[in-house]
């Protein structure tokens, strides 16, 4: 038989601290099966058949991943250039021309090729081919831009996240017509970063976590009344 004599107030500080860190366990296990889930739907949405750029901007079809058919560049040959990676993973600039798309209606960025950074340190300078057959397009939401994110240098044509002002203004095209929903970007064959960067197994890793701190919260609780002489057991 147990006799257990709690203190008020570290038993009303203790039932809140419990309450958030198996709040916060449940909810990476929530994000962690959401995530799953997307990682799914990105797969069967990269393995559909390619389609054409109006049937995805014109006819409603894009969807994040899905494959493009390449479409006519024409004459674009001004570029605006923003940063990231080449599939080797060297810094540089991301090479983006505008076509048309809905008879002109809109605009649409069509990833091209890449320009390395002098200051690159890999053996590879980052450069690559423009776009060609062997390539795939995919569309993607347009990079965003955060707190950190540096300005648009529009004179120098470098941009951190997608500007339709600036971009539109490098490209000679008219702002509002510029898609801000998707862009096409040669696919490198893996998810995009949004779906890579924490991916489920860190999620059920940070939930481990969270109930393991629940465990010795609760351990160290049971402990001091232990010491304390108020949680004994005691024989029938």
């Amino acid at each position: 038989m147990a006799s257990f004599r709690p203190y008020p107030v570290l038993t009303l500080l203790m039932l809140p601290a419990l309450a958030l860190l198996l709040w916060l366990g449940s909810w990476q296990l929530d994000r962690r099966a959401w995530k799953v889930d997307l990682l799914a739907q990105y797969a069967a949405t990269a393995q559909a058949p390619p389609i054409t750029l109006s049937e995805g901007i014109c006819q409603g079809g894009a969807e994040t991943g899905r494959r493009v058919m390449h479409p006519d560049l024409g004459e674009a040959a001004v570029s605006v250039r923003v940063s990231g990676r080449n599939r080797q993973g060297a810094p540089g600039w991301r090479l983006f021309s505008a076509v048309p798309a809905c008879g002109g209606a809109e605009q649409v960025l069509v990833e091209t090729g890449f320009e390395g950074l002098q200051t690159a340190t890999r053996a590879d300078d980052g450069a690559a081919p423009e776009i060609s057959e062997n390539l795939s397009l995919r569309f993607e939401a347009p990079l965003g831009t955060g707190v950190f994110t540096p300005p648009s240098d529009v004179a120098a044509n470098m941009f951190y996240g997608f500007d339709p002002v600036g971009m539109a203004s490098v490209l000679g095209i008219e702002a509002e017509t510029l898609n801000n929903q998707y862009w096409l970007a040669l696919s490198t064959g893996e998810p995009p970063a949004y779906l890579t960067q924490t991916p489920p197994e860190r999620h059920l890793a940070y939930a481990i976590t969270w109930f393991a701190m629940t465990l010795a919260l609760l351990a160290v609780y049971f402990a001091y009344h232990i010491q304390a002489g108020r949680l004994k057991w005691r024989g029938a």
